[in-house]
């Protein structure tokens, strides 16, 4: 299991968050060894709210936890969450790309030995939250597709909106799955999930495509990923995967609300423990890869 899930983290956020992941100085930091290169994960939803951001945080933590050099993209180009929620003040974020004046090599921000961050949003003195054209998102995370080399495992969070998670997929030069994040089982759920689904098919439909049920247990998340594969199989002609369930952490939900640091709360949660183990099913040859052993 990893270390970041089980070992207490004390201090401020982020030297906790290194304290954590330091543990892990027996397993020298990974990059993939089978020559088919790194993986990006671009996780995505249908419609806002269903815990992309939560989802993509856990499953990079997860993964670093294990020794393996990550990336975090928060891919949010307006507001950024990822930087409050791990407790960091990045000094770059990648909108800043489009003055031509960053390079994307400066972007992302050291967390640890196995875990950095590349930010989102415009920051607290820009003077211009527009949304981004088609054109200059595209031309951004082409930019932040150059530095996924350097990584084992990317893990790009691209919301909910289409556009946004299209120019997240569309940008990889290397092995790239997408990761449907789904909360719910009413229909307004399902028909967004899918039409998320049928909307990056048409686009390209080789790619492999997962779906994480978040906030459900096991069995009902059996039967929703059940349901949105069936409707896949029939009226688009592919397969879908079933990455897993993340449960509905109560506990977690509660120290959050009461103001404790997100890697103080996660730490050790049923909800950091499934995330380790949807990295295992999701990426095996990242997860299982370690140099040295």
């Amino acid at each position: 299991m990893s270390a970041l899930l089980s070992t207490p983290v004390r201090g401020s956020q982020l030297d906790g968050l290194r304290s954590a992941l330091a543990a892990r100085g027996a397993v020298e930091p990974s990059r993939r060894t089978d020559g088919a290169g790194p993986t990006v994960l671009v996780c995505a939803s249908g419609r806002g709210g269903s815990g992309t951001s939560l989802t993509s945080a856990l499953l990079a933590l997860a993964a670093a936890g294990d020794g393996h050099r990550t990336l975090l993209v928060d891919g949010d180009e307006l507001v950024g969450p990822h930087a409050l929620l791990l407790g960091v003040s990045p000094r770059l974020r990648w909108p800043a790309l489009l003055g031509g004046n960053t390079q994307a090599s400066q972007l992302p921000l050291q967390i640890s030995d196995t875990l950095s961050f590349v930010a989102g949003g415009r920051g607290d003195s820009a003077s211009d939250v527009s949304p981004l054209s088609t054109a200059e998102r595209r031309a951004c995370f082409a930019r932040l597709h150059t530095l996924a080399d350097n990584y084992a495992l990317m893990v790009i969070d691209a919301g909910s909106r289409l556009d946004a998670v299209l120019a997240a997929i569309d940008g990889s030069r290397t092995n790239v799955r997408l990761v449907v994040v789904t909360a719910g089982q009413d229909p307004i759920a399902m028909a967004s999930s899918y039409a998320l689904l049928k909307a990056v098919h048409a686009r390209q439909p080789r790619l492999d495509i997962d779906v994480l049920v978040n906030r459900l247990d096991d069995s009902t998340a059996s039967r929703v990923a059940d349901t949105l594969a069936q409707g896949a199989e029939q009226f688009l002609g592919r397969s879908l995967s079933f990455a897993g369930a993340l449960p509905n952490d109560f506990a977690l939900d509660a120290a959050l609300l009461a103001g404790m640091p997100f890697l103080d709360a996660v730490t050790g949660s049923p909800v950091a423990v499934a995330a380790h183990d949807t990295v295992l099913r999701m990426v095996p040859a990242v997860s299982t890869t370690r140099s040295g052993v």
